[in-house]
């Protein structure tokens, strides 16, 4: 009985790793479509020419007011990247260009502003930097 609870658990660990896997490489392959295929006009004059951070909230995300614009506060305070806020809902034909599902949600966008990483959900500083790097890097 102990051993078939055991062999359950370790192919639902299996499965949930599987599909875990399955979902990132999804998400690797969206951004590389997502560089492929022209901005809207709306970003570009938006954001201007350059590397830049965006960042997808909306006016009732708490968790967007008190843990991601904090984060992105100190981001752009060492490092002088500009971050480029936008409200999914009013912005909704950017939300629905790169996919945004849930809020916060930022994106990275090379100098040729096409997406170089995205952020569903809350992201930390060190995550951040490390991809500002790469960004500012390429």
């Amino acid at each position: 009985m102990m051993l078939e609870r055991l062999l359950i658990l370790f192919i639902a660990s299996l499965i949930g790793i599987a599909a875990l896997g399955i979902w990132r490489l999804w998400l690797a392959w969206r951004v590389q479509k997502l560089a492929t295929l022209a901005m809207p006009a709306a970003l570009a004059e938006l954001v201007p020419a350059g590397p830049a951070l965006l960042y997808f909230t909306t006016e009732d995300c708490v968790q967007c007011r008190l843990q991601q614009t904090p984060i992105l506060t100190q981001l752009t305070d060492t490092t002088n990247i500009p971050v480029h806020k936008f409200d999914a809902v009013e912005q909704e034909t950017l939300a629905n260009f790169f996919g945004i599902m849930t809020v916060p949600t930022t994106i990275w966008l090379d100098k040729m502003h096409r997406p170089a990483a995205i952020n569903h959900g809350l992201t930390g500083l060190a995550q951040l930097r490390q991809q500002a790097q790469v960004v500012y890097m390429h």
